[in-house]
């Protein structure tokens, strides 16, 4: 299905276009405004996005920050959401990738020496700047032999008219019935309780597909000193 007849079938669940009638150029150009809106919305909420991109870049030593971004040093769509951020060391064979902490606002900004420096990072801060996000080192690594590690989601794209729109099962259900009630209010149509139920039960069972199992962390402030923490005992075991 193209962007066009995904806006053409939209147009007929609301009962503006007949069967065998196509939109208008018009028509079509305003329903391809309201579909790149809609996805756009879609990239602030983490269950629309279906999949986690994984992408690497070089640590350059003593460089703390690194922007995230089209055309940034980490140079992918901006993301809002991680999944994960490592580091590898490429000095060992085979290369080990390794963990990092991330850090909050606050707890960024409790860090009284910024600029302390290590052979590896211990933490890392993202910041959601715009137009590029900015991705911070502490401590500031030294290493000449690390690379970056991002875990992102992925966000659905904006499309052109003649795009053909190939994504998971139950996408065409959800952008069809989704648009059809965001076109409504442009043609005076008050969009069935059937469709506005439709619409609702597609985009839950889309994201109900997109969660994924996460393994339970602790933040760094509750970790014991040594070994694992106990909740039996809630000491480190």
């Amino acid at each position: 299905m193209t962007a066009l007849e995904l806006i053409g079938a939209s147009m007929k669940r609301i009962g503006v276009l007949d069967a065998n009638e196509t939109p208008t150029g018009q028509e079509a150009n305003d329903g391809l405004e309201r579909l790149n809106s809609l996805i756009d919305g879609w990239g602030t909420e983490r269950l629309t996005m279906y999949t986690s991109l994984r992408t690497t870049w070089t640590i350059v030593s003593g460089q703390a920050a690194y922007t995230v971004g089209t055309g940034g040093d980490v140079n992918i769509a901006r993301p809002i959401y991680l999944d994960d951020l490592k580091f590898i060391d490429t000095s060992q064979s085979p290369a080990l990738e390794m963990p990092l902490g991330v850090l909050t606002v606050d707890a960024y900004a409790a860090i009284p020496q910024k600029a302390l420096t290590s052979t590896y990072p211990s933490y890392a801060y993202y910041n959601l700047t715009f137009p590029l996000a900015t991705l911070t080192y502490w401590m500031v690594p030294t290493s000449g032999t690390l690379q970056g590690v991002i875990y992102a989601p992925v966000a659905v794209t904006e499309v052109a008219l003649s795009d053909t729109l190939s994504l998971p099962p139950g996408y065409r259900r959800f952008m069809r019935d989704t648009l059809a009630v965001e076109l409504s209010p442009e043609y005076q149509v008050e969009p069935s309780s059937a469709l506005r139920m439709s619409a609702t039960d597609s985009k839950a069972n889309v994201k109900r597909a997109n969660i994924r199992l996460q393994d339970l962390s602790v933040g760094p402030m509750w970790r014991p000193r040594h070994g694992q923490y106990n909740i039996f005992s809630d000491t480190g075991a």
